[in-house]
């Protein structure tokens, strides 16, 4: 069975199923962006005996190495998601989507415009899906909570993959938004 998963753009793109285990895999590569804490300060508890020690963010930086912990964190931090996005976009194109990129010419425009394509056959199809089918974050998040969908994932486990890829695009650690996509993309037919 294959099933249809329509863009913002009203492109069609056939998705199947990815294995658990490699489903596994992109939640475990999550798990490390969630590691990356932010830099801690210490309080003084009312008692004036015991300290309290809490996190920082960006209203409680202060003084000069605050400031440059900080900036440390949030650049590993944006490193961190950066990569988790390509990874998990390349674990989507390689085992999510049915669909190869058309033949010779589509590049053509990318070029066109100094915007280089990779030569590599894996490399092109990821650069075509996300250059000229996800070409919103949106179909990217929906696609891929298909995608899960149709891995037949446990509902936990499907919460737990919408709030990682949500924490993942909204840019941030631990964001648990459960607000669903304001967006009538994504509908799905099964063929």
């Amino acid at each position: 069975m294959t099933e249809i998963f329509t863009t913002s753009a009203g492109i069609e793109v056939p998705i199947k199923t990815i294995h658990a285990r490699t489903l596994d895999d992109l939640a475990l590569q999550w798990e490390e962006v969630e590691g990356i804490k932010p830099p801690t300060y210490t309080v003084q508890i009312a008692d004036g005996e015991d300290k309290e020690e809490l996190e920082h963010d960006e209203t409680t930086i202060q003084t000069d190495e605050e400031k440059a912990d900080w900036a440390a964190y949030v650049e590993r931090l944006n490193t961190a998601i950066g990569d988790f996005n390509e990874y998990s976009l390349r674990v989507i194109v390689t085992f999510g989507i049915d669909m190869e990129p058309p033949g010779d010419g589509w590049e053509d425009d990318f070029e066109f415009c100094g915007i280089s394509v990779p030569t590599e056959d894996r490399e092109r199809k990821v650069f075509y899906f996300r250059r000229a089918i996800l070409t919103a974050p949106l179909d990217e998040q929906l696609i891929t909570r298909r995608i899960n969908l149709v891995s037949r994932l446990s509902g936990e486990a499907l919460e737990r993959a919408d709030a990682l890829f949500r924490g993942a695009v909204e840019g941030g650690v631990g964001l648990d938004s459960a607000e669903e996509p304001d967006s009538e993309a994504g509908p799905v037919e099964t063929q």
